[in-house]
């Protein structure tokens, strides 16, 4: 009985790993995401750091309208980096981060300016900002 238990628990460890190392695999994310359910502040006001579209390349850029530039992402960032934008936006603990930033250069991540807490599950997207509610896009292509 004990063997049971521990070849279960050992599974669902697995199987949460496993999930978690998905969660924010590059290949996925590549495409074009949908707003489906908008980011709101405390004030009701919408989210101005989600676009109602978003275009993630394989080149590491993230497209959005309402973005002055595309700007540079970073999914699966180093403990140290995840560390640092927690530390900034202690909302973000325990969620996968995503990094961003504007321009080209080969910048410190560990300073990236922009910290997204992300899930991502089969064709669905969720973005969250701190101070907002979590953004929920659909994958179009």
């Amino acid at each position: 009985m004990n063997r049971i238990i521990l070849f279960f628990s050992a599974l669902a460890i697995v199987m949460s790993m496993a999930s978690a190392a998905v969660a924010l695999d590059k290949a996925a994310l590549v495409g074009t995401w949908k707003l489906v359910e908008n980011a709101m502040g405390k004030d009701g006001k919408p989210c101005p750091f989600v676009g109602k579209q978003i275009d993630f390349t394989a080149d590491g850029k993230m497209i959005s309208a309402n973005m002055p530039m595309p700007f540079r992402y970073k999914v699966n960032p180093t403990p140290a980096e995840a560390e640092a934008a927690t530390a900034k936006n202690p909302e973000l603990k325990g969620m996968d981060i995503m990094l961003a930033m504007m321009g080209n250069s080969q910048s410190d991540w560990s300073k990236a300016p922009i910290a997204y807490g992300v899930e991502l599950k089969g064709n669905k997207f969720t973005m969250k900002v701190s101070g907002y509610t979590p953004a929920r896009y659909k994958k179009l292509k």
